[in-house]
């Protein structure tokens, strides 16, 4: 019973895999209790009905060797002899098994446990999760509260190295009441993009709003996880912890989110997704970020526009979603994160042939939801506020579409180039994502070609509106001249810094690689002994902000 149900667990993971990058942590077992899960475990299980006939083939196996280890247990007694004499080896049999067993569960005679960061001594960051298993993972992350305070310099050393609370020097009253909405896109990976990527691509919608737009051409999602991008994109605070902040120990810790900022200027504010209320806690986070209302599918109010499993199909909610900012006193800030291009890869009846399914589920999906959001932005173009609004366009985070299926497409004007295919499966393409900013009543256009994150976008709009008060974030504004210019993120204690071509690997205590990801988009060649000046650099930077993370939520100190 015990050995079938770790079983299920790492089978099923070998799946979920594919859209995290990595094993999953105690998290998983917090996941399971939500309500979504009783509605989209049928369809997994026709997506992926070779997991569950593995498993009971695995269990049936299990059975019958147990079955045959109980005869053979059958004849010992009566080779046994003298029964004292029985007992008492099976007692020293039982200690020392015990003893062996708890020895190899703690990894061995050193110090402390194995843990997760482990299985980089033996396999390279990218090959750990072959390393590691997911049981293992969930039973070592489970119950762990604490963040462990890192003292790698004096923490002013480390504010300086690494500033986090932001002042810009503007006057009150030259602060720009204009609007602001964040449209988020469910799993829109660079690689869809055809202009980032010089093929036709899946998304021709925002590649087409890209060429109108401030467009950062080398961005970078945060996490794997949309509440992490949630979290980052209204906080500025970027996940250095394995559980999300809305479930961790922390999540009672007062933050500064934009919602707030902008609502202390005369802002109403909203939070808007589509999906079933109670999702990823959306709708408790939007109360604890200090977003005046939520709107999700029970706002929404129709099911015929019900996709099954997920909530309302972006095409439909898009629309309420233009059609309810018309209600909105302005100033506004707004969030809308997008629902459809998501595992099980499902459009509505009425899209079936519009948009055919190919090789890869994943670009019909892309290709639907960027068809809703040109009918959303042809809606809104119609309204009074639309000239007045800046729109941020971003993914939470990628699809992998590349890393599951390669490029499968076979006509040519689909295809990635290879050193493409193999940038996005590394371990910095695996996060890369496009961020642009749209304001139709602005010249605000161009491009940005330094590296730029999630957690850069809450400093980005602050500035452009010109807000002069003091708030924390863990990420700069594209518009301040000399601002550290990297993007970050962490899985089970390891962490990775981008700044341009280069990618460090830090696993808390010292550099483990370093790649060009240019040169070397396969990441082959780890250059940590031969480029030491960038690898410190680099080294230095993640410290500090692995440090003041630490500190600041240990402490409770995440506003200025």
């Amino acid at each position: 019973l015990v050995n079938s149900l770790l079983i299920l667990f790492d089978l099923g993971d070998a799946r979920y895999f594919d859209f995290t990058l990595k094993r999953s942590t105690a998290y998983l077992l917090y996941t399971l209790l939500s309500d979504d899960v009783p509605i989209l475990i049928p369809r997994f299980i026709v997506d992926y009905w070779y997991v569950p006939v593995t498993w009971i083939m695995l269990v049936i196996a299990a059975w019958l060797l147990y079955s045959m280890g109980k005869l053979q247990k059958k004849t010992y007694p009566e080779k046994a002899g003298n029964k004292f004499i029985s007992i008492a080896y099976q007692i020293v049999a039982l200690t020392i098994i015990l003893g062996l067993t708890l020895l190899g569960a703690r990894g061995g005679l050193q110090n402390r446990p194995l843990t997760v960061v482990n299985a980089t001594k033996y396999t390279s960051v990218k090959s750990a999760p072959l390393a590691l298993n997911t049981p293992f993972t969930i039973m070592t992350t489970y119950g762990h509260k604490n963040l462990e305070e890192k003292t790698y310099f004096e923490l002013e050393k480390s504010e300086e190295i690494y500033p986090i609370i932001h002042q810009y020097g503007y006057s009150d009253s030259s602060f720009r009441k204009i609007n602001v909405v964040f449209l988020l896109l469910e799993s829109f990976s660079r690689e869809y993009s055809g202009y980032l990527n010089d093929y036709k691509g899946y998304t021709p919608f925002l590649d087409s709003l890209m060429q109108h737009s401030l467009l950062f051409t080398n961005a970078y999602a945060t996490a794997t996880r949309s509440v992490d991008a949630v979290h980052t994109i209204t906080t500025g605070i970027a996940p250095l912890m394995d559980d999300p902040f809305t479930v961790s120990a922390y999540n009672t810790n007062k933050i500064n989110s934009i919602a707030q900022l902008l609502k202390e200027k005369g802002y109403q504010t909203g939070f808007f997704h589509g999906g079933n209320n109670g999702t990823l806690n959306f709708d408790s986070f939007s109360e604890m970020a200090g977003f005046d209302a939520y709107y999700g599918r029970n706002e929404y109010d129709n099911d015929a526009d019900y996709d099954g499993y997920w909530g309302i199909y972006d095409h439909a909610f898009l629309q309420y979603f233009a059609e309810k900012l018309n209600t909105f006193k302005t100033p506004f800030f707004a969030l809308e994160f997008t629902m459809s291009s998501h595992n099980p890869y499902k459009v509505p009846e009425e899209f079936q042939d519009k948009f055919p399914e190919d090789e890869i589920k994943m670009h019909r999906v892309i290709q639907y939801s960027d068809y809703a959001l040109r009918e959303f932005f042809k809606t809104a173009s119609a309204m009074p506020w639309f000239s007045n609004t800046l729109f941020v366009l971003l993914a939470d985070h990628t699809g992998h579409s590349v890393s599951m299926a390669e490029n499968m497409r076979k006509s040519p004007e689909y295809q990635l180039k290879e050193y493409q295919v193999q940038y996005y499966k590394n371990s910095a393409g695996q996060y890369a994502i496009p961020i642009l900013f749209y304001f139709p009543g602005d010249s605000l256009n161009g491009e940005k070609h330094f590296t730029f994150q999630q957690s850069d976008v809450m400093p980005t709009v602050l500035d452009y509106m010109h807000y002069n008060k003091p708030f924390l974030a863990f990420g700069n504004s594209a518009f301040k001249k000399g601002s550290i210019r990297v993007a970050y993120q962490s899985a089970h204690n390891v962490y990775q810094i981008t700044k341009g071509d280069y990618s460090l690997l830090f696993d808390g205590k010292k550099s483990v690689s370093l790649f060009n990801n240019q040169l070397d988009p396969q990441q082959k060649t780890n250059l940590v002994s031969s480029e030491k000046q960038i690898a410190g650099e680099l080294e230095t930077l993640i410290k500090a902000i692995v440090q003041q993370y630490n500190y600041r939520m240990l402490h409770n100190e995440l506003t200025p």
